[in-house]
């Protein structure tokens, strides 16, 4: 246990999730300049599989700093995570500016279904994907000596004393 990567918004804590859902969704909005704007996470399985045949979620991307979507994109590539060439990030440019003036351009984590496919599948990645992230993020020589990232700018929190609030709040303390 230690410091991990977590930011809480508003924007994900109004949905009802899974845990491991809610955690992914948290460790990407810890990173510069990446906000998540919407995802069907939220949805059933089932409900899910049927209208989107596929995982969604939808990023803000600062024009100002692209450091965060260069991390979330390097920890995803399938060779460095074992489910990265299931998962994918593409791109869609819309008609209205984003409220800080930046380019109408939506970024989207995809990962699509596949006929065998069950929840605890998606679930597995989204854990393996958090602790890819953070392993990323512990790792200086990519963090520092390969790219000069600087880690000031990602957000992090103490684990243990996360989970000791969620658990309190659990028991409406």
């Amino acid at each position: 246990m230690g410091l991990i990567l977590r930011k809480e918004t508003p924007n994900i804590t109004r949905y009802k999730l899974k845990k491991e859902y809610k955690d992914l969704l948290m460790t990407i909005e810890s990173l510069p300049g990446v906000h998540v704007t919407s995802t069907i996470l939220d949805k059933t399985f089932k409900n899910i599989k049927e209208k989107w045949n596929g995982i969604l979620i939808f990023l803000h991307i600062e024009e100002s700093t692209q450091e965060g979507l260069f991390f979330l994109t390097r920890c995803m590539d399938r060779r460095y995570w074992e489910h990265g060439n299931k998962w994918t990030i593409k791109l869609e440019v819309g008609d209205v500016e984003y409220p800080n003036g930046d380019r109408p351009i939506t970024y989207m984590i995809f990962r699509p279904f596949q006929d065998d496919d069950i929840e605890q599948n998606i679930i597995d990645e989204c854990k393996s994907l958090v602790d890819n992230m953070n392993e990323h993020f512990n790792h200086d020589a990519f963090m520092n000596q390969s790219f000069n990232m600087n880690k000031e700018e990602y957000y992090l929190v103490d684990e243990t004393a996360f989970d000791r609030r969620v658990k309190l709040e659990k028991l409406g303390l």
